[in-house]
């Protein structure tokens, strides 16, 4: 037999043995060339992303600190693989530092930065870092990414739904739809960008920062972020949404502050030009929507009814215990306050309020405040199980 034909009959046997050994599996996204190349380097890397969404994002007991170790360095791969078909969408992911350490923190992998104010207007935070190693970000939530866009700008991008819709994915369309996503009560984290890989659903997002760790100054600082959560879970329950999991963890704010200091380092970051806003959505409870209007009585429609209803006391029970941890450092001026917030966490009680009552009651007790009172700087930063912690040196505000 020629060389040359031996050496093809061996190249065609070579790759039927081993597509025996692995199947070709279509890996689809948008078009077709690059659901071919797609194909490729899926079999080649033995197809780190499938159609399995929880499969896909599993981690790993962190107790069983071996396993635990192995599902968190394969899921790095996992982000890595998708790097550029991310970057061909506009989105650059950040990059770990150490690439031999799995717990490295990530940092950007482009030099480009936005600094325009058209360019970092909102939905964007504002950014206060000088220095891009001041914009870490610890890869901690499996399904959760931080990257820029193609104007520099930070984003997140997180997997929420496999081919069937999740939960988060429903809870997000209906709360970025108009007229809704206008509502000037809809404090939740604006979409930016839905991006689809072989089923896999992601959601891009402006990166903001954590809203209970910055140094509240003044009490209408306290008074303003009481305010916008109590008005985002009426705003949802209105919607006939609940969140399910209002922890300080899911509550944010449109900026990023500077990394030279711990976040509670600085004040100054809480004026009335502020914005918060709810996230992670992946215990959201809703009715479809066709049943909004709430006037249907079969069985099945009560059921749902009842388990949105006692979805919406947990919102408001949670949401209590995680803003009276800084609203109660104002208890002084506002007395009452305490009494909703026990009153919101009185969970088996038949007349605990809604959250548009809580928001009502909120409303009524914070207008006895005189407005020069606003600017009063407050010496408490922390209310817990009825002990109060005060500053130990003046707010340092940044400039």
């Amino acid at each position: 037999m020629d060389p040359r034909t031996a050496l093809s009959v061996s190249l065609v046997g070579g790759i039927a043995i081993a597509c025996f050994m692995r199947p070709i599996r279509i890996v689809r996204v948008e078009g077709v060339c690059s659901s071919l190349y797609w194909t490729v380097r899926s079999w080649i890397a033995n197809y780190p992303v499938t159609q399995d969404y929880p499969g896909i994002w599993r981690t790993g007991d962190p107790n069983d600190r071996q396993n635990y170790y192995r599902q968190h360095a394969r899921l790095i791969r996992v982000w890595g693989f998708l790097r550029p078909f991310f970057a061909s969408h506009g989105y650059e992911l950040f990059v770990q530092k150490d690439s031999k350490d799995v717990f490295s923190e990530c940092l950007p992998s482009s030099v480009q930065v936005a600094t325009g104010d058209s360019e970092i207007s909102f939905p964007f935070a504002q950014r206060l870092y000088k220095d891009d190693k001041h914009a870490a970000f610890h890869f901690i939530a499996p399904r959760v990414w931080a990257a820029r866009d193609r104007n520099g700008r930070d984003v997140i991008i997180k997997a929420i739904s496999g081919p069937i819709p999740d939960k988060e994915l429903l809870a997000l369309r209906r709360l970025n739809t108009e007229p809704r996503r206008d509502d000037q009560r809809n404090h939740t984290i604006p979409v930016l960008d839905y991006v689809v890989f072989n089923g896999q659903v992601f959601v891009v997002m402006p990166r903001w920062d954590s809203a209970g760790e910055a140094d509240f100054a003044t009490v209408g600082e306290f008074v303003r972020y009481g305010k916008a959560f109590l008005e985002a879970i009426a705003f949802l329950h209105e919607h006939k949404i609940t969140h399910g999991d209002i922890t300080l963890q899911n509550m944010v704010m449109d900026v990023l502050p500077p990394g030279d200091a711990p976040r509670d380092h600085w004040a100054g970051l809480r004026g009335p030009e502020r914005r918060y806003a709810m996230i992670d959505f992946e215990t959201a409870t809703m009715l479809p929507q066709e049943q909004n209007n709430m006037t249907s009585d079969t069985a099945v429609d009560q059921l749902t009814r009842s388990n949105l209803d006692k979805a919406m006391k947990r919102d408001v029970y949670m949401l209590a215990t995680s803003v009276e941890i800084h609203l109660g450092c104002i208890q002084d001026l506002l007395p009452n306050l305490i009494a909703l917030f026990d009153s919101m966490k009185d969970y088996e009680n038949p007349k605990q309020p809604t959250a548009s009552a809580a928001l009502s009651r909120y409303e009524e007790i914070c207008h006895s405040l005189p407005v020069d009172v606003l600017d009063n700087q407050v010496q408490a930063t922390r209310w817990r199980h009825g002990r109060m912690t005060y500053r130990r040196s003046p707010p340092v505000y940044y400039k």
